[in-house]
């Protein structure tokens, strides 16, 4: 079986931070290089769920499903280049990213997001299935939200897929609500 990217692969991710209390509160950490390990020949993308970790003063990729000290990544991004959003992502030695703390309830949308092809074939069929069941989002290695059918059992940090979106650089994602937070 196969992992499928909702973005395209030329591209990086995106996110519009629809409702996160984060935006208005000022939890958010904005000042911690990304861990030089996880990042060496990574860079970090919008949309992405990570660990930060305010010991290292460091962002890192989370290990599995069971991480704690999860955010999500929402570098602001006025004009790159003059490309788009989607060609926007931080890398080591870079600007530092913009990190926002989660809880129940907030929302926002996204194209950074994995699943397993034997779960869903395609993003279509991804899409269908928010239609008509409850579909999850998880933390894991590769720092995308990866797309479930099912819940996993001790997983700390919990989204749940809302529908399908048209992100404001035209490309589709998902709308996530979070469930829990660890």
């Amino acid at each position: 079986m196969a992992i499928i990217n909702a973005k395209a692969t030329d591209k990086y991710g995106v996110i519009h931070t629809t409702n996160i209390n984060a935006v208005r509160t000022g939890k958010m950490k904005a000042q911690y290089s990304l861990n030089a390990t996880d990042f060496a020949t990574k860079k970090a993308e919008n949309g992405m769920l990570l660990v930060v970790d305010n010991f290292a003063k460091e962002v890192k990729l989370p290990t599995d499903h069971s991480t704690t000290g999860i955010y999500v990544l929402a570098s602001e991004i006025k004009d790159y280049e003059g490309k788009g959003e989607a060609s926007y992502a931080v890398d080591i030695d870079g600007f530092k990213p913009r990190m926002l703390a989660l809880e129940v309830d907030d929302e926002y949308e996204t194209n950074c997001v994995e699943w397993d092809d034997g779960t869903y074939a395609t993003f279509a069929l991804l899409v269908a299935a928010i239609g008509v069941a409850a579909v999850y989002g998880e933390t894991n290695a590769s720092g995308n939200v990866r797309i479930v059918a099912t819940a996993t059992a001790g997983a700390t940090t919990e989204l749940k897929a809302i529908e399908q979106v048209t992100l404001p650089n035209g490309e589709l994602g998902i709308k996530f609500a979070v469930n829990a937070i660890g």
